[in-house]
C-alpha cells in the first residue's frame, strides 16, 4: 500500500502540472460551449422578434395605405356630387313657375334712372380707394331709399350681404340664360332666395351697404351688373346692361 502511494505520489509531483492544465482545459471547454449556446438561444429569439415586429408593421402599413385611399376617393366622388347638384340649383328657374322663352325685355330697376357710371373693361380711378380698379357694372344715379325693380322675370338664386363692391344684393336668373345682380341694397326689404319674381317688381329699396363706393362723386346710385354663364357654369361673362336695357340718358346698343 505504502509503495502505491510513493508512486502515486511521485506521479503527481512529476506530472501534476499536466494534469491541472488539462482539468483547467475541460472547465474552459465547458463554458465555451455554454456561452455560444446561450448567444446561439438570444439571436434566435431576437430574429424571431424582428420578424414578428416587421410582421405586425406590414399589416399596420396595409391598413394606413387602405384608409388612406378611402379618405381620399370618398370626398372626391362626394364633391362631385355636390358640385353638381350647386349647379344644379343655380341653372334657369323652373319653367312651371317662370315662362321659359329667349324673347325677354328688360326694363330699368330705376325708374327713369340715369347712368352715372358707365360700363368698363378697362381700369378706372376710385375717389373711395385712391387707385384705379376694373368694375364690369353700371351706377344707375337713385337717392337711398328708392325701390328697385327686377329688370325682367326670373328667380331670386341669391340675397344678402357680399363684400365691399356689392353690399347688399341681389341676384336674379332670368329664363334666357342671363343673370342680374342688383347691389349697394338697403338691409331691409331685400327679395329673398328662391322667390319667383315678375318684371318690375320691387326686390329691395337703394341703400349705401357697399363701402368701396362710399365716396364716389355721384353720391347714393343703385350697382347694377348683367352677366352670362358658360354652358357648363365655369366661366362667366360679364355683359354692359345698356345692350338690353334703356336709361333715361343712353339708347340700347
Amino acid at each position: 500500500m505504502e509503495n502505491k502511494f510513493s508512486k502515486f505520489k511521485n506521479f503527481i509531483k512529476k506530472e501534476g502540472f499536466y494534469v491541472i492544465l488539462f482539468v483547467c482545459l475541460c472547465v474552459v471547454a465547458v463554458a465555451a460551449a455554454f456561452t455560444i449556446r446561450n448567444i446561439n438561444n438570444k439571436n434566435l429569439a431576437s430574429a424571431e422578434k424582428e420578424k414578428t415586429i416587421v410582421s405586425v408593421n406590414d399589416k399596420e402599413n396595409a391598413k394606413e395605405e387602405n384608409l388612406e385611399e378611402s379618405v381620399t376617393q370618398k370626398p372626391n366622388a362626394e364633391q362631385v356630387k355636390n358640385n353638381d347638384e350647386k349647379e344644379n340649383n343655380v341653372t334657369v328657374p323652373e319653367s312651371k313657375t317662370v315662362a321659359n322663352t329667349a324673347n325677354i325685355k328688360f326694363s330699368n330697376p330705376i325708374e327713369n334712372g340715369a347712368i352715372v357710371r358707365e360700363f368698363s373693361d378697362k381700369p378706372v380711378y376710385s375717389d373711395t380707394l385712391e387707385q384705379w380698379v376694373v368694375d364690369k357694372g353700371v351706377s344707375i344715379k337713385a337717392e337711398k331709399g328708392n325701390p328697385v325693380l327686377a329688370a325682367a322675370e326670373g328667380k331670386v338664386v341669391e340675397s344678402g350681404e357680399g363684400d365691399g363692391y356689392l353690399g347688399n344684393y341681389v341676384k336674379i336668373a332670368h329664363p334666357n340664360g342671363l343673370y342680374t345682380v342688383y347691389s349697394n341694397l338697403d338691409s331691409e326689404g331685400l327679395a329673398k332666395k328662391d322667390t319667383v319674381v315678375k318684371a318690375k317688381q320691387q326686390i329691395g329699396k337703394v341703400g349705401t351697404s357697399a363701402a368701396n363706393y362710399k365716396f364716389e362723386k355721384y353720391g347714393d346710385h343703385l350697382g347694377l351688373q348683367m352677366i352670362k354663364n358658360s354652358p357648363d357654369n365655369k366661366e362667366i361673362e360679364q355683359i354692359n346692361p345698356s345692350k338690353y336695357i334703356k336709361f333715361s340718358n343712353s339708347s340700347k346698343k
